[in-house]
């Protein structure tokens, strides 16, 4: 079976990302196994430094970080235009003189992919969750090892794989594969199917995604719909064991919320998954 290939560029902290959950959720649930996604982990903030006003470094780099910081939470806060995914960020503590660059969350999920590979997705989600719907200082060592272990990672183990020279080459691989497609902006994607390439920038939607799955493999992968039978939600729960109720939405081409809340209620009733209320938005997790 030939299967396409869809290399994302990214970085755990990037709200363009986070918003673009529910595409990846419903590019899942409509081509199966017939479509593989690989994260490529891709440094977006090497040094804070170079993204503060000069002005305001110039007084200190306590000062430049301290009036940074509110305007980077803006950014977030806009982007939930994008799907709804919820963001509300409030008092963001993501840098300091001391955390100066976001490669601490990249350098995390590949020492999650080296130990404990079919963790990997569960933990770039769940840090994708804990820096931008938690909004915590997931910069900090402690916190990504907390949550590692909220994934089932037992903390002495990604706490060893984080500092071994194996998971900074595995980092560096992946960033050599952003300068070699010369990517001056993320997310990106490369498609990859048959010996065939297409390369892709900035966010990609549903539509925008299986346009593209259309075109690089010549209508060969056609999208399938998934009912959304309790058994199917149950399913989806097992893979994304927290995930947000528009990213249901998606995944099953629901109508609304209310539709979505109906489909979840067997799962709620019989204590298979617990409702987390966000600020801007609703999030079921498996117990």
């Amino acid at each position: 079976m030939n299967r396409l290939k869809i290399s994302v560029f990214t970085d755990p902290m990037m709200g363009l990302s986070y918003e673009s959950e529910p595409f990846f959720r419903k590019l899942e649930t409509h081509f199966g196994d017939r479509i593989e996604v690989q994260p490529i982990m891709s440094g977006l903030v090497r040094n804070v430094y170079d993204f503060v006003n000069p002005s305001d470094l110039a007084v200190s780099e306590d000062y430049a970080i301290e009036r940074y910081l509110p305007r980077l939470a803006a950014i977030y806060n806009a982007e939930q235009a994008i799907s709804g995914m919820p963001i509300a960020m409030e008092k963001l503590d993501l840098f300091s003189t001391e955390r100066t660059s976001s490669i601490p969350l990249n350098l995390a999920y590949k020492a999650v992919q080296r130990i404990v590979p079919d963790k990997a997705e569960a933990f770039l989600y769940r840090l994708r969750f804990a820096t931008i719907a938690e909004v915590r200082p997931t910069t900090k060592l402690d916190e990504l090892a907390r949550v590692a272990e909220q994934v089932g990672v037992n903390q002495a183990d990604f706490l060893t794989a984080y500092h071994t020279p194996e998971t900074e080459a595995a980092l560096a691989e992946d960033f050599r594969r952003r300068e070699q497609l010369r990517l001056f902006s993320l997310p990106a994607y490369l498609f990859e199917y048959k010996g065939q390439a297409v390369l892709a920038k900035g966010v990609l939607d549903d539509k925008a995604l299986f346009e593209l799955v259309e075109k690089i493999t010549n209508g060969e992968l056609k999208p399938q719909p998934l009912e959304a039978t309790t058994e199917n939600v149950r399913k989806l729960f097992e893979r994304h064991p927290l995930i947000n109720l528009i990213e249901l939405r998606y995944a099953f081409d629901l109508s609304d919320k209310n539709t979505v809340l109906k489909r979840g209620k067997p799962l709620l009733e019989n204590g298979e998954i617990r409702r987390i209320d966000m600020a801007s938005g609703v999030f079921f997790e498996a117990v």
